[in-house]
């Protein structure tokens, strides 16, 4: 998948052809749908429609910019390629937990997300933008975590989040889209925000949803910030 993502880019990169993005990424979602419980098909649903709809705002409201657009300036192929890459990244950190969770090492996973939280932190203050907005940002991106009250759930939380951002950094590298103020903890809250979205949904629909005391705040906190993000009222 990711191999195949990285030639998408590099090809629309390229020739700015939509269409055969669109058509490969397109088998992807369908593939990935046949081969989904509940909750993986409301995230390959939910993840191209809220994915989309941003992407058309952000371009409206120049938080950034592709190389072309054929609807609003936002290329086609990212309607299937939402939910594509996010499924991808969600079953990634899935797939490695259900196979190594037993193991003796497994409890070093968390060593890792505290290792690599500090090193993007002084990445994205002195390359990126953190340094733009800190306070701000950061405290978006503690909301989204608390989103997320058990352990385990912060662990695919963050890969979730992790992964996809690695597209997204790829994406801006290579020229494919541009960001002015490319934040790394800015873009993992809102995919992190997204996929609570994709799974609250799934647990409601199976009446399984339990709220704590913790999400509730958060939810209404980070859903009211993207709002006014969306409506162009605030910036981060």
């Amino acid at each position: 998948m990711l191999t195949v993502i990285l030639g998408i880019l590099v090809f629309y990169r390229h020739t700015q052809n939509e269409v055969i993005p669109a058509i490969i990424l397109s088998i992807l979602w369908v593939l990935f749908w046949n081969n989904s419980m509940l909750k993986g098909r409301m995230l390959l649903v939910i993840a191209s429609a809220f994915g989309y709809v941003h992407e058309l705002l952000g371009v409206q409201h120049g938080y950034f910019t592709y190389l072309g657009g054929a609807i609003g300036g936002a290329p086609i192929w990212l309607i299937p390629g939402y939910g594509a890459i996010f499924w991808s990244s969600y079953n990634l950190w899935k797939i490695f937990q259900e196979r190594y969770s037993q193991q003796q090492w497994f409890h070093r996973v968390n060593y890792f997300i505290v290792a690599s939280v500090a090193l993007m932190v002084v990445a994205d203050y002195a390359i990126f933008d953190l340094s733009l907005q800190p306070m701000a940002i950061l405290l978006k991106f503690s909301l989204a975590l608390m989103l997320f009250s058990s352990l385990d759930g912060l662990r695919l939380a963050y890969f979730t989040g992790f992964f996809t951002v690695l597209t997204e950094f790829t994406g801006e590298m290579l020229g494919t889209w541009m960001h002015p103020d490319f934040s790394l903890f800015s873009l993992m809250a809102g995919y992190v925000f997204l996929l609570w979205i994709c799974i609250t949904l799934s647990e409601v629909i199976k009446g399984k949803k339990k709220w704590g005391k913790i999400e509730p705040v958060a939810a209404v906190s980070i859903t009211s910030f993207y709002i006014l993000l969306l409506l162009g009222i605030v910036a981060v």
